[in-house]
């Protein structure tokens, strides 16, 4: 799931529950791969959010056995999932999760150690990540961001740090970090930052001249 303003999340689960083929308890196509590396095929069955992120139900191919994985268990999972893309056309992706030792559990009596969700890859890889906000029902979930650069280290962006962590994450690329904090390049547009800074770094076009990646 994308990184999304808190104060839409609720509205965009109605969405989802509604424009999505696959919902929580469905069984989807996905893998999971274990300490040693190896990996399983088979099913795996929907959780809600954070659930998503404390455990996997997986069902492993040529079997009906379901197995419960934590993030002690594995190292990543992942499942495929369909939506409706603006036009009503059936779109297919994969949503990937990796293990991450975290600064606070995603609900209580939970784990810092969890799954996060990486939604890009690239120079700059971005995880999202999400907690449980228990008495807020307006704003049931908050969300927070980790970048991992090309040495493997993470770092996690917040509201209140987000302007300069990005410049010196960006720092090369002029185009990019000259525009931080105004209008489409603010928090919560930071996964199509990232994007944009992978595609710069692929391409290495004129580091003065802003260029919009394609989302794959």
């Amino acid at each position: 799931m994308k990184g999304i303003n808190s104060l839409l999340l609720p509205l965009l689960i109605m969405l989802f529950s509604t424009s999505a083929f696959a919902k929580k308890g469905d069984k989807v196509p996905g893998y999971v791969v274990l300490e040693n590396g190896d990996r399983l095929e088979g099913q795996v069955i929907i959780g809600s959010i954070t659930d998503n992120e404390t455990k996997v139900s997986f069902i492993k191919e040529g079997t009906n056995k379901k197995k419960t994985y934590k993030p002690k268990d594995l190292v990543s999972y992942g499942y495929q999932e369909t939506e409706m893309d603006d036009l009503g056309k059936p779109v297919v992706n994969w949503v990937h999760y990796d293990r991450m030792k975290v600064d606070y559990p995603p609900k209580i009596f939970a784990s810092k150690t969890v799954f996060v969700e990486r939604e890009i890859d690239g120079e700059i890889t971005l995880y999202c990540y999400y907690v449980e906000v228990r008495n807020d029902p307006k704003q049931p979930y908050r969300y927070y961001y980790y970048l991992k650069n090309a040495e493997g280290e993470i770092t996690k962006v917040e509201r209140d740090n987000f302007s300069k962590m990005s410049k010196d994450m960006f720092e090369e690329y002029t185009a990019l970090t000259d525009r931080v904090g105004q209008k489409d390049f603010e928090y919560r547009n930071l996964d199509r930052m990232v994007r944009d800074y992978n595609y710069w770094m692929v391409n290495k076009h004129d580091a003065d001249e802003y260029r919009v990646a394609l989302k794959e």
